[in-house]
Order: structure tokens, then sequence, then C-alpha cells
């Protein structure tokens, strides 16, 4: 709906700048947004353009009372203000848009090279029982269980069956919107098993045994990294922050004072909740798992 809206009123405008966001298509491509270009660089526009002129009023009247309209002055800062923020705003927003799906591709490629170790150890026991490749895309794609992978390959049987594509042109096609690498390497690999009539299951199974290696090593980088934080963690937020209670509380024994009591509802309520929950996202960014 946004996309619509978004092409029809400022369609025209960003039409002549699109060439600036050559990058952009292929991010869009391969983090399975299903928009143009022109339509994503409308949206970014329109919205910029309407933080910018929502925002600037409203903080302006916010501001306004804050300061009171009595003097000049004061409108005239609470102006500047709303504005300088609005736009900084305004372009925090554009440039979040314009990097959401270069983070969103990454994240399946994370997804889809995490379920490879396990779908092709799958594909390879289906190819040995004889099956053809679309019976194996078919099957693969019903696995909830695989997540990005299951979507990548039922969008490869769907090409096959429903558009009528031969198996080689939509092996290619979907090489070409993945995000992932080795998923890519698998793609072409299979096209030319198929082509020239080579052993899918062998070829299948190796490739499985290779990514059960990577991932592998990627839980043991994963348990060193962890330790590490871990480690710095508890040296550094939780004793530290235990340290300096301890301090504070010595020190308004002695000299009782508001600001002391106030940093230790700080810390204590604020400080520590947050970088428990940035600590929480940051190993689960890490994590090789896909949950």
């Amino acid at each position: 709906m946004l996309n619509k809206i978004a092409y029809k009123y400022v369609g025209d405008v960003v039409k002549p700048y699109l060439k600036h966001f050559d990058p952009l298509k292929e991010e869009l491509l391969k983090a399975d947004m299903r928009v143009s270009l022109h339509e994503y660089v409308s949206s970014m526009t329109f919205v910029s353009f309407m933080i910018l002129m929502i925002g600037w009023p409203t903080l302006s009247l916010f501001l306004g009372f804050a300061f009171g309209y009595a003097r000049v002055a004061s409108v005239a800062l609470a102006v500047t203000l709303s504005f300088t923020a609005s736009l900084m705003l305004s372009i925090a927003s554009f440039a979040g848009m314009y990097y959401y799906p270069s983070l969103s591709a990454s994240s399946r490629k994370r997804k889809i090279e995490n379920s490879l170790p396990f779908g092709t150890m799958y594909m390879a026991t289906i190819a040995s029982s004889g099956a053809p490749p679309s019976k194996m895309f078919k099957i693969i794609s019903d696995f909830s269980e695989f997540g990005e992978l299951s979507r990548e390959v039922s969008r490869i049987y769907t090409d096959t069956e429903v558009f009528g594509m031969d198996i080689k042109t939509a092996l290619q096609k979907a090489s070409e919107r993945t995000p992932s690498e080795k998923f890519k390497d698998l793609l072409w690999g299979l096209s030319t098993i198929i082509t020239t009539g080579g052993d899918m299951s062998g070829y299948l199974r190796e490739k499985s045994k290779s990514y059960m290696v990577d991932f592998r090593r990627s839980i043991k980088d994963y348990a060193d990294q962890m330790s590490l934080y871990i480690e710095m963690y508890i040296t550094l937020i939780i004793v530290g922050s235990v340290f300096f209670l301890i301090l504070s509380a010595v020190m308004t024994a002695i000299s009782p004072t508001s600001a002391v009591i106030s940093i230790q509802f700080f810390v204590i309520f604020i400080f520590l909740p947050l970088i428990s929950i940035g600590f929480i996202f940051l190993s689960k960014g890490v994590s090789p798992t896909e949950e």
C-alpha cells in the first residue's frame, strides 16, 4: 500500500535519479523483497519527506510550549531545533531504508547457509532413491524446518512446474537471486550434474560433508566468541556495577546527596537492563543457528 502511494506521488520525481541506486536493485532481489527499484526508492523518498513535514511543525509546537511563546527568540529556537531534529530523523529514515535490504539479505544468507548441511544431506538421500530433481525440490520445499532454504527451493520448483521453465534455467535464475555464495555454488554444480548426467547423489553427499565441516567450525568459533563476551560482561558490567554501587553507597552514607541516589537508580533500573538486552541481541546475532 505504501509503495503504491509513494510511487503515485513521488515516482516521477525520483525517476531521473534511479541510476544512482543501481546497487540497491541487487540487494532487493537477494532480500526477496518483491518490489521494483523505482517503487522502493519512491517509498524511501516519500517516508523521509513525510517525517520532515510532520515532525517539524509537531516538534515546533511541543518545544514552543516548553520554551514559551512570549519571546521571539524562544519561538525561533523552537523552530530551529525542531527543524534540525526532523531533518536528522528524515535522513536517518532514508539511510535506514537504504541499508535495510542489505541487512535482510545478510540475514537470509546466514539462515540458508545454516540449513545447507542438513538440506543437502536430505537431498542426497532423495536423489539416491532415483527421484527426479523436480521431485527432490518439491519434497525439500515442503520441509519448513529448513526455513529460507525451503523457500528458495520452493521457488525453483514453482519455476519449473508452474511457469514451465526447464530445470537448468530455473537453477540459473535461483543462483542469481540467492544471497548465499555457497548455495549459488551448489546450484551451479547441480545444473552441471543434470546436464552431463553425473552422479547427483554422490555430489550432494560430498557437498553435505563439506558444509557440515564448515558448520562445526562455526559452532566452535561461536563458543569461543561467547566465552570472551561472557567474561567481558561479567568483569566489566556485573562486577563493575556492583563495585560502583558499593562505593556510591559508602559515599551516600558519609555525605547523602540526591545526585548519587539518582545515579544509582539509573545504573540499576536503566543501565544494567539495557546492557543485558544488548548482550542478548549480540549473542543472538553471532549465533550460527537460525533461531
